[in-house]
């Protein structure tokens, strides 16, 4: 990425060094229209329905998880600000790709999982931390200790992205190439941030020929650290305040945008009666053995309910999951329900979604049978 970046930019070069600014006048763009394209809530979502997304699909996926970023998108900014031409704010940025696909691939793989809105908040500070550096500091003198804290800031953010992709429950066949699909859109997504940066940095330093440079850079890094000081808290605060809707017995992150929530178990079943069921799922057009599933229920199985009416595509991934036993210990039914809901119960507790999202249903799932797992 480094040496490509390099290339790209090497023209660039001259037009901002000329300018004392050198990209202080396009941060200052930056901050305005990313923060208004993006709240912070939404700042690193993954959209719900990319579980059954293909291979190539999951590299539009973190392209758009990059360029919706603004938090990360102004940290990109301000370490090309602090490092005066983008040649150099490339070395260090390529240390933040270091570590941030260091731990994506590695924390996926591992099923390691924290906080992402505290790891939002952790890439937040570093904002702050590029203005207040800028403010306090101006550009550093030790480039390697400096690159070695973006590096760390790289590694948080790792885990964050960790957290998200499999909080999408993607299948295991194919999720290796899906995950480095994944994180290749995220670095053009970066790319296609830094060389914006500097392509508009070049016209607005000519625009404004070198004037009040000086004052507008230092404008740039009080933005930043203002942004980030003031947005760090706000997103701690939902974070803690906010519903949780991994409470309860299953602590699992449940895709962005599924419409999906966990809670007390309020599905009944048949109190008594019941044995194995001969098949894991059976159609619309099939009588559910409810009393077989509530046998299941048991056996700590997870029992899945949906509208009989649910067709099409819906019903086929549904199917297809259920089948696929990824993971095993799921079955499924149809049933009459007016509310268009669809259940995923366990003996305590119940997955509802406003319609078929199977990966919600695939990372619930996995966190029950790893649960009565760790617990058996």
């Amino acid at each position: 990425m480094y040496l490509f970046v390099a290339h790209s930019c090497r023209r660039s070069d001259a037009v901002l060094r000329a300018s004392g600014t050198r990209g202080g006048l396009v941060l200052l763009g930056a901050v305005a229209m990313s923060v208004a394209v993006a709240s912070p809530a939404a700042a690193h979502g993954i959209g719900g329905d990319a579980a059954t997304a293909s291979v190539p699909g999951f590299v539009s996926i973190g392209i758009e998880h990059m360029l919706l970023g603004w938090d990360h998108l102004l940290f990109v900014a301000g370490i090309v600000l602090l490092a005066g031409s983008p040649r150099r704010g490339a070395k260090v940025i390529s240390a933040f790709v270091a570590g941030h696909s260091l731990t994506l691939v590695t924390a996926t793989l591992a099923g390691w999982q924290v906080n992402a809105t505290l790891v939002d908040v952790v890439i937040v500070l570093s904002v702050a931390f590029v203005g207040g550096y800028g403010m306090l500091v101006g550009r550093p003198q030790r480039w390697d200790v400096f690159t070695a804290i973006v590096f760390g800031f790289g590694l948080i953010h790792g885990l964050g992205l960790a957290t998200r992709f499999q909080a999408l429950g993607v299948a295991e066949d194919g999720m290796v190439w899906r995950l480095l699909a994944f994180n290749l859109g995220i670095e053009i997504g970066q790319l296609t941030a830094i060389l914006g940066v500097v392509a508009i940095a070049g016209v607005v330093s000519m625009a404004f020929k070198n004037r009040r440079d000086a004052a507008l850079s230092k404008a740039a890094y009080v933005a930043l650290f203002n942004i980030g000081a003031i947005a760090a808290p706000v997103l701690a605060y939902q974070s803690f305040a906010g519903p949780d809707i991994g409470s309860g017995e299953i602590d699992v992150a449940l895709p962005q945008g599924s419409g999906c929530t966990i809670s007390a178990r309020t599905e009944p079943f048949p109190a008594a009666g019941g044995g194995h069921t001969e098949k894991a799922f059976y159609g619309p057009d099939e009588d559910a053995p409810m009393d077989n599933f509530s046998h299941s229920l048991g056996d700590g199985y997870v029992v899945v309910l949906y509208p009989d009416d649910v067709t099409g595509p819906e019903l086929d991934e549904l199917r297809d999951f259920i089948e696929a036993g990824d993971p095993d210990g799921v079955v499924a039914g149809a049933r009459e329900d007016t509310t268009g809901q669809v259940k995923a119960v366990t003996i305590r507790q119940e997955l509802i979604c406003e319609e078929v999202h199977v990966g919600a249903l695939r990372q619930y799932s996995r966190a029950w049978m790893e649960l009565i797992g760790a617990t058996s």
